[in-house]
């Protein structure tokens, strides 16, 4: 099987999630898996499709077209994979699953061990705050939080995307969702606390490869053009809830 890997570079939320959800649009008609690696420039708090924000925030604020909770964006290493259906679970949680092995194994190739998180139920009095909560199939280290990943699917295939960790930044998610820092540092973990020498660069090489292996999927590097950067500018405004 063959598919595509985009390297991308640091772009603005909305725009980000709007190259997401295009690539989920174009599956219908051009079936295929593509992977995507980026980061956010300026930092942004991305939202889950259903979740209410109504707070103040220093940060620009997007809509993500999957579920979940909240993640700010600050020198994360975000990654997208949009594919059939076909070949990837029949349910939410087989992909899921799937894919965080896929995860687990480009880590592993950095040397970093890293394996699924156990997985509570979800309830009411959860925090708004992605990384304080873990949900199935998610990945860590020590039982603390590295990857924060979220869905949709459609008929024709899927949509997951999710942020790691890099730089510790447990202040400020205190700040933004009243979390005390220790309580962060007790759910979370970042990159540079256990490979502080891996830059984002090598990171997505590493997971593609992880990809690669675990999907048995050959991902060829093409970047990404101006007529899919001018279809996703379209479509940024839809995604973009407030501005800093």
């Amino acid at each position: 099987m063959r598919g595509r890997v985009i390297f991308d570079q640091c772009r603005d939320g909305a725009l980000n999630m709007a190259l997401d959800y295009l690539f989920l649009t174009q599956l219908e008609e051009r079936e295929g898996i593509v992977v995507r690696f980026y980061q956010w420039c300026p930092a942004t708090i991305s939202i889950g499709v259903f979740q209410d924000w109504d707070r103040p925030a220093p940060y620009p604020v997007v809509r993500r077209p999957t579920g979940g909770k909240a993640v700010l964006h600050k020198g994360d290493l975000s990654y997208s994979v949009v594919a059939p259906l076909s070949g990837f679970g029949t349910s939410v949680m087989e992909t899921y699953k799937l894919l965080s092995t896929a995860l687990i194994q480009g880590l592993a190739l950095l040397g970093v061990d890293a394996g699924f998180l156990p997985a509570p139920l979800p309830s009411k009095s959860d925090p708004e705050g992605c990384f304080v909560h873990p949900s199935g199939h998610e990945v860590g280290i020590a039982n603390r939080k590295l990857i924060g990943s979220a869905q949709v699917r459609k008929p024709w295939g899927f949509l997951q995307h999710g942020a790691i960790l890099m730089e510790p930044i447990y202040a400020e998610l205190a700040d933004l969702f009243g979390t005390p820092v220790e309580e962060l540092r007790k759910h979370t973990i970042t990159l540079k606390e256990v490979a502080p020498d891996v830059t984002a660069g090598l990171l997505a090489q590493a997971l593609r490869d992880g990809f690669q292996e675990v999907l048995d999927v050959e991902l060829e590097d093409i970047p990404l053009t101006e007529e899919e950067l001018r279809e996703a500018a379209k479509l940024a405004p839809k995604f973009m809830v407030t501005s800093a």
